[in-house]
Formats: structure tokens, C-alpha cells, sequence
């Protein structure tokens, strides 16, 4: 028999298992692709439900609370209530230094859920929910628009920040924390935008605005993220390969960013006094008082840098000492080096991103005027997410391109974001500080009737005079906001206008009446005074526990290690007695202040 068409049996044979081989391959390829992608839509679908469950768990919780907004909720509450009315805010929430935060944003974007609840404190609750779900809406779209894997991503980061945060964060209305995920959400937005993403760079605009006018600490993160995006969109709409789309993607990020700073630039340019944004930057430029240097910046954001577990357990108090080993920051360093080298561009811009995002923060911790509060500080905890996140998208990227696991690292992210979202549901909302926010001045309940009757007798207008700033202050303010229900015309001194607004202050002189909330020893100079008329006291601590608070509160608590930044024992013990049981009477006088 002839050899050659054996010779052409058998690579005909050969061929054609090898067809059969690679078809077997092909076909377990397709069925592992779609039985990814299966899972890809239940866990996607579960996350959305489950999420939904945990807000709609939440807005229950709020609707159905009877919470006071107490202190600066008080004022955040009044300030949002001339919303709309011929006192509209031109600028934001008041600050400790004597101006106000930039803008008014948080109190537009209050307003409507107050006006919903028909101005009940717990309108304040809700409106957070509100604000807090559409920064992390937000986020998600632009990430749902470069990828299913992206938006994985992502997704697992916000849980993860709100979990660090803890649920009942997402209902504070407090103006430093309301501000995080808005700029959690900035962030994911900036790295779009710089990519050429017209929906991002609106979005980016917007949550930097509103980021920024809540809080100024946040300032120079949210400047450095514009330089960079708007001079990525100058650049591309100069010289890209698009550049009309991105000539109209730039002109419309302007306009909207002329909308959202259109109020404080018309304060700025009608006050008498210089205007609000001036007074910032000059704080801003020459501070006042010491600040915190070098070593706290660095030991701020290392500490939030360090590892995950620092802050994962939602304990976001930075202790004092040495500075830790920022070891996301070396990982981030090591993964922007990779993704320039393998020429990924994407996960390169948000290395960048999340790279000056963390020496902006260093550079802002290090300026903190004054005592670094925990509540200043607290928005370093976004920078950590994303810098996370950063790494992560470059360990996906090498996983889809060497192993082939773009679906099944996809399905992983959905599955590890629906455990924490079920473990979020079945723990239920942590409200312990919205909680006991409110628990001081409920103990003084009793002094509201005599107060308000004791105003009723006086000629208007009263002139509101507060001894300390504890909890006469919070009383004060509980006064003034049921005030207008009661028919009472009360106001603080015209110094207090930048907190309160011109018509809730009054130039002393001009004031009739005064009503006096005396804490502690002060209130020896009202009863031996004949002008004023003690109307209620409440003091709910033995003789013993009041010479020890009397002892406490002398002590420079600021210059202690054991202080507000790293509370032993003995502080705590203080705080217990301020806070929860301190003293407070009621003077009135008919008659008008007396000048100091």
C-alpha cells in the first residue's frame, strides 16, 4: 500500500482531534463566561437589593424618631429653614475661627427634606440620608459608565467607607461629616474626568463644591483635584483627539461650577465687611494660633495609611505618638510604578489621583489651627478608601490580563459587597452618637414651660446671654428655634450674626429684655443681682460630684497627653459631668442689658 495517503489519514485524523480539542476548550470557555456572568446579575442584583434594604431600614428608623436638633444641629435646622425665604444663606455653616464655611450647598440640599417633615428635627436626619445616597449614586454611575469591573470596584469601596463610617452616619447632618462621601465621590469622579468621561467632570464639580463648602478643612484636596481635571479637559479640548466633545464637556463643568458657587461669590461681592470667602483665605494664608506641624500631618494620614484595620472597625480616633508606617502608600507607590511600566493608563491616572490626594491631606492635617480635633481629620478616612482602591484596580487589571479571571474576580468583588451589605442589615443601624446627642438637654426638659412663660411676661425684644458654651448654649438655641412657634421675639447679640443670621442677633442696645442661662458658679452674679428673677434650676449632682467637675474643669485640658485627642480616664470622667449632668439656671429681667 502506498504511504503517502496513510501519511494523509492520519494528519487528517490528527487535525481533526485537534478541532474537536479546541472546540471542547471553546465551549467550556463560553459556558464559564456565561456562568460567570449568571453570577455577575444575582450578585449584582442582590447588592442593589440589599442596599436597599439597609436605606429603606434607616429612612424607617428616621421617620419614626422623635430627635431634637440640638446645638449646632439647632443651627444647621434654623439656617436651613430661611432657605427659600428673603434670608437665603449666601454662605455655609459658621466656624469656631469667626467666618463661615464657603458655601451654602449642605443647606440647599437640606432644605427640601426639612420642608417634607414639616421642619421637625429629624428632617435634618433625612436629608443626610439623602445627600450621603446621592454622592454614593454618583459615584457608581460614573463608574457603571467605564465598566462592569469598575463599578465592582467601586461598589466594594463605598461599602467599605460606610462601614468605617458606620450606618448611622450616613443620617449625621453635622457639616465635617456629611462632607465624606461626597468627596469619596469627587475623587472616583476626577479620575473619570481627566480620562475624558463630560458626565464625570459634572459630577466632580458638583461633589467638590459641595465637599468644600461644607467644610474648609477639605479645601486643598478639592483645589488640587481641579487644577488637575480642568487642566486635563483644557488640555484635551486643545489638542485631543475629540476635541470638540471636549470643548463641551469643559464649558459645561464651568457653568455648573459658576451655579454652585454663584451665592458665595455674590456674598463676596455685596458685604460690607469684606466678604466670607476673603476671610477665609486670609485664615487660610496666615491661621490663627498654632498649628499642628509637620509630624501630626504625617502622623494623621500615616495612622489612616497604615493598615485597613486602624479604621475599618469605625474607630476613627488617631492616637498620639510616633508616626506609623504608611504601608498604602508604599503599595500605591509600587502599583503606579507597575502601571506605567505595563502602560495602563487608566489605573495610572488613579494612582495619581489617590497620590495627591494623600499629600494634599498630609499638607491640610498639618495646618490644623489649633487642637486637631477628631471631627477635623475625620475625610482623611475617604482618601485612605480610594488610595485602596487605586491598588486594587491595578492587582485587577494584572489578575484579567495573566490569568484570564475578568468575570470571576468581578463575581468575587459582588459576592465580598453583598456579605458586608447582609452582615450592615442584620447588625442594624449604629445611632449611639445621633443618639446621645440630644440626651443633655432633655434632662433640662423641665426648665422649657417656666422659660417660655417667664418670655411671654417680657417686652420684646429679648436679648438671649449665655455664661459658657455648654449646655446654656444648647438651651439657648432650643429657645430660639421655638421661638417662632410661640410668638417670642428672642435674639442673640449682633456679634453671633454669622452663626444665626442678621435677623435672629440684635446690637444689645437695641434689646428691652434679657434672658440669662447661667452654668455653674456664674450663677452666684445673677441671684445676688435684684435686676434679674431666677425662674427654674436644674442641678442633678450631689455636692461631691459638683466639687469634682469644679475641680476638672480648671485643668488646661488642650495641653494634657490624656486630653480631647487621646482621652484617659480622668478626662472621660469630666466629660461625663459636663455633658450629662451639669448645672443650669434661668435669670430673666424686665429690664434692658446692661453694657459691659
Amino acid at each position: 500500500m502506498p504511504l503517502g495517503p496513510l501519511r494523509t489519514s492520519v494528519s487528517d485524523v490528527e487535525a481533526t482531534e485537534s478541532d474537536e480539542i479546541a472546540s471542547q476548550s471553546i465551549d467550556a470557555l463560553v459556558v464559564d463566561v456565561d456562568l460567570s456572568r449568571t453570577w455577575m446579575r444575582v450578585l449584582r442584583r442582590t447588592a442593589l437589593v440589599l442596599a436597599a434594604l439597609v436605606l429603606a431600614a434607616l429612612a424607617l428608623r428616621v421617620l419614626t424618631w422623635d430627635w431634637l436638633a440640638v446645638g449646632d444641629f439647632g443651627t444647621l435646622r434654623l439656617r436651613t429653614l430661611d432657605v427659600g425665604s428673603s434670608h437665603t444663606p449666601l454662605v455655609g455653616i459658621y466656624s469656631r475661627w469667626g467666618w463661615n464655611h464657603p458655601g451654602p450647598m449642605l443647606l440647599l440640599f437640606m432644605a427640601p427634606a426639612l420642608r417634607l417633615t414639616g421642619g421637625a428635627g429629624h428632617g435634618l436626619l433625612l436629608g443626610a440620608l439623602l445627600i450621603n445616597l446621592g454622592a454614593m449614586a454618583a459615584a457608581l454611575v460614573v463608574a457603571r459608565r467605564a465598566g462592569g469591573q469598575t463599578l465592582a470596584l467601586v461598589a466594594l469601596a463605598a461599602v467599605v467607607l460606610c462601614r468605617a463610617l458606620g450606618s448611622g452616619e450616613l443620617l449625621d447632618p453635622w457639616n465635617p461629616y456629611v462632607l465624606i462621601l461626597a468627596l469619596f465621590a469627587a475623587a472616583i469622579a476626577a479620575w473619570r474626568a481627566v480620562l475624558g468621561d463630560r458626565v464625570a467632570a459634572i459630577v466632580f464639580v458638583v461633589a467638590a463644591s459641595f465637599a468644600v463648602q461644607c467644610h474648609v478643612e477639605s479645601a486643598l484636596s478639592v483645589i488640587a483635584l481641579t487644577v488637575v481635571v480642568f487642566g486635563a479637559l483644557i488640555a484635551r479640548a486643545w489638542r485631543g483627539p475629540q476635541r470638540t466633545h471636549d470643548q463641551r464637556t469643559l464649558v459645561s463643568a464651568l457653568a455648573v461650577g459658576v451655579v454652585c458657587w454663584l451665592l458665595p461669590i455674590i456674598e463676596q461681592f455685596t458685604s460690607a465687611t469684606g466678604g466670607n470667602l476673603r476671610a477665609v483665605i486670609s485664615f487660610a494664608l496666615h491661621g490663627n494660633g498654632d498649628v499642628n506641624g509637620w509630624h501630626d500631618g504625617a502622623r494623621i494620614v500615616g495612622w489612616f495609611l497604615a493598615w485597613p484595620t486602624n479604621w475599618i472597625g469605625g474607630n476613627l480616633l488617631v492616637p498620639k505618638g510616633s508616626i506609623p508606617v504608611p504601608f498604602a502608600l508604599v503599595a500605591l507607590v509600587f502599583a503606579a510604578a507597575w502601571a506605567a511600566r505595563r502602560r495602563h493608563r487608566e489605573e495610572l491616572a488613579l494612582c495619581g489621583i489617590s497620590g495627591l490626594l494623600v499629600l494634599t491631606a498630609f499638607l491640610a492635617c498639618s495646618r490644623i489651627s489649633g487642637v486637631a480635633f477628631p471631627y477635623l481629620y475625620r475625610w482623611v478616612l475617604a482618601v485612605a478608601v480610594v488610595v485602596w482602591l487605586a491598588i486594587g484596580a491595578v492587582v485587577l487589571r494584572e489578575l484579567r490580563e495573566r490569568f484570564s479571571l475578568k468575570h470571576w474576580t468581578e463575581v468575587a468583588m459582588w459576592l465580598v459587597t453583598c456579605a458586608l451589605l447582609l452582615i450592615t442589615l442584620v447588625q442594624g443601624p449604629n445611632l449611639t452618637a445621633l443618639k446621645g446627642s440630644d440626651s443633655a438637654l432633655r434632662k433640662f426638659s423641665s426648665l422649657v414651660e417656666p422659660t417660655l412663660a417667664a418670655l411671654h411676661e417680657l417686652p420684646p425684644p429679648t436679648l438671649i446671654t449665655v455664661t459658657a458654651s455648654g449646655v446654656d448654649g444648647s438651651f439657648a438655641i432650643d429657645m430660639l428655634q421655638r421661638a417662632p412657634d410661640e410668638g417670642l421675639d428672642v435674639r442673640f447679640d449682633s456679634a453671633r450674626a454669622f452663626i444665626f443670621g442678621t435677623q435672629r442677633t440684635i446690637d444689645p442696645a437695641l434689646a428691652k429684655s434679657e434672658l440669662v442661662l447661667a452654668e455653674g458658679s456664674s450663677r452666684e452674679t445673677y441671684r445676688n443681682n435684684p435686676n434679674y428673677r431666677l425662674v427654674a434650676e436644674f442641678d442633678p449632682l450631689s455636692p461631691e460630684d459638683r466639687a469634682e467637675y469644679e475641680r476638672l474643669d480648671v485643668i488646661d485640658w488642650n495641653s494634657r497627653v490624656d486630653g480631647p485627642t487621646n482621652p484617659g480616664d480622668e478626662y472621660r470622667h469630666y466629660r461625663m459631668l459636663a455633658e450629662n449632668f451639669e448645672y443650669l439656671a434661668v435669670f430673666v429681667s424686665d429690664q434692658p442689658p446692661v453694657p459691659e
